[in-house]
This record gives C-alpha cells, sequence and structure tokens, in this order.
C-alpha cells in the first residue's frame, strides 16, 4: 500500500469514527482534548476529537463532550459499541472532555477552574 493510500484509509476510519460518535444522542461534539493533540492529521484537514493510529487502526482514541442524560460510563461503553462497526476489535480509548447539563447549552462559557458558579 503506497503512502497516499494509507493516508486515505486512515482519514476514511477517522472520519467514519466521527460519524458514529456525533450519531449518539448524547455526544455534544468531539473535542480534541486539553492541548488539542487528539486529531488525526491529513493531507488539507484535520478531523478533530478522533486519532487513529499512524500505521492503521490498531488503536484509536476519540473525545467528546457528553449532555448528561444518562450515567457516563453507560454512555462511553454505547460510544464503544458503534464505533466497533467500523474498527472492529482494535482498542479504542474514549475520553470524556467534559460534560453538559441537560439544560446546559453548548455555547455556555466556562474558564478553567470555573464551578459554574454565577457572581452575586
Amino acid at each position: 500500500m503506497n503512502s497516499g493510500n494509507a493516508e486515505e484509509h486512515r482519514g476514511s476510519h477517522a472520519e467514519r469514527m466521527a460519524e458514529a460518535v456525533l450519531g449518539h444522542p448524547c455526544v455534544v461534539r468531539l473535542d480534541g482534548g486539553e492541548h488539542g493533540t487528539v486529531a488525526t492529521y491529513l493531507p488539507g484537514r484535520r478531523v478533530t476529537g478522533v486519532r487513529v493510529d499512524p500505521d492503521g487502526v490498531e488503536t484509536a482514541e476519540v473525545c467528546v463532550v457528553l449532555r448528561l442524560l444518562r450515567p457516563v460510563p453507560e454512555t462511553v461503553d454505547e460510544i464503544r459499541t458503534r464505533l466497533r462497526d467500523v474498527v472492529g476489535d482494535s482498542a479504542v480509548d474514549v475520553t470524556v472532555a467534559d460534560v453538559l447539563a441537560p439544560e446546559e447549552s453548548e455555547e455556555s462559557p466556562r474558564a478553567a477552574g470555573d464551578r459554574g458558579e454565577r457572581p452575586e
């Protein structure tokens, strides 16, 4: 397989993984992680929130922001199940970068260390 085909294959997996994860009703969005390092870099584009092993899909990672409608461990298991259709039995790490309350808007700004308190 030449490097162009390898990049295309990797990109296809990353994009299919992103689509599978975003299809879950509790997933608000994919996230690049604390330093934006959870991403798959491809020629001319980047799939943020999904990191695929450069040598294939032996290991992968997704990073998500969840709406807290269900217990987090249950939601993470469901995300892994969705990903099995894409990556088979390959290991997938699922990181929850943040959770939003059911009534919380996605645009609610939060600074580092903010616990959601509102100034009086």
